[in-house]
């Protein structure tokens, strides 16, 4: 280029004398080093313009999250005595939520009583169990003796339950009252002379068995369990069986160490084994036996 030729405005590196710098029509200052635009403008960079993200890079640093959180539990399985694993795959593991709350220190203490006190009770229970078994097998008396109103059915058919002849009959009457045992005294008798003997003895109590308790505390007292149990004259009745029923006078029996009983009359259960007797009658008697002859003591 010659000496006297001047560039064109705009095609030197500087601009020409009295030029304007060239800005963007929206008044944003060109960026130095942009490539230019048709016409000699240079391009521009709308401001704070988010960078995009890469989804590729999201799902690598979940990744790199989840394997953090399973290495970590690693640790406090290994800590804790746990036999470590393989690790899950990816994905697998799932975000941490919070801890589960602890439970007041009131409610635990009451957790742990409550507790004790149903072991407790269960042991307890199973102590009366075991001991209300132990007395029965090994301090267990007989079985009760079946109600007087029950003799005459099918409870003496198969079963001696009641003496086989009079004199027997008569005598274990005494010794049940000497001995105290009322139940059995007063199952000896049928349910008409049961309440007949009541009557005639009302002085001493309201029903049989009242009677038989207070004679047998007299009795007692005076220290003749023995003596009221085995009158002295009572080997004078016959002792064979009999078909017909058999009167006995407690007067004429030589009773020692509590009142006489009265007048007994007994005989034998229809159909029980071996003819079992019990007392079907009772009569009065005068308060000792005043003006009673004492023999026979049988009729």
């Amino acid at each position: 280029m010659a000496d006297n030729e001047h560039p064109p405005p705009g095609q030197s590196g500087r601009p020409a004398p009295g030029d304007a710098e060239r800005t963007p029509p929206s008044g944003t200052p060109a960026v130095p080093g942009g490539p230019a635009t048709s016409g000699g403008e240079l391009s521009v960079r709308p401001p704070n313009e988010p960078t995009a993200i890469d989804p590729e890079a999201v799902r690598q640093f979940q990744q790199f999250q989840q394997f953090q959180q399973f290495q970590e539990l690693m640790r406090q399985q290994k800590e804790q005595g746990f036999p470590q694993g393989d690790p899950p795959p990816p994905g697998y593991l799932q975000p941490w939520g919070p801890p589960p709350k602890r439970r007041p220190a009131w409610q635990r203490a009451l957790r742990s009583l409550g507790g004790k006190l149903a072991t407790a009770l269960i042991v307890a229970a199973l102590l009366v169990v075991g001991g209300y078994l132990a007395v029965d097998y090994f301090l267990g008396g007989p079985p009760d003796q079946p109600k007087a109103s029950e003799v005459g059915g099918q409870k003496t058919k198969n079963t001696l339950l009641f003496e086989t002849n009079p004199r027997a009959a008569v005598q274990k009457i005494y010794d049940d009252v000497a001995q105290g045992e009322p139940g059995s005294a007063c199952k000896r008798f049928t349910p008409q002379a049961r309440a007949q003997f009541a009557d005639h003895l009302h002085r001493y109590g309201a029903s049989c068995e009242d009677i038989v308790a207070a004679i047998h505390t007299g009795v007692d007292e005076k220290n003749m369990k023995n003596e009221y149990a085995n009158p002295s004259k009572l080997f004078s009745i016959s002792p064979e069986p009999s078909d017909e029923p058999v009167t006995i006078s407690s007067c004429a029996l030589g009773v020692a160490g509590g009142p006489p009983l009265g007048k007994f009359t007994v005989d034998k259960i229809p159909g029980s084994q071996e003819g079992q007797y019990i007392v079907t009658a009772h009569q009065a008697e005068p308060d000792g036996c005043a003006g009673v002859p004492t023999a026979p003591a049988t009729s």
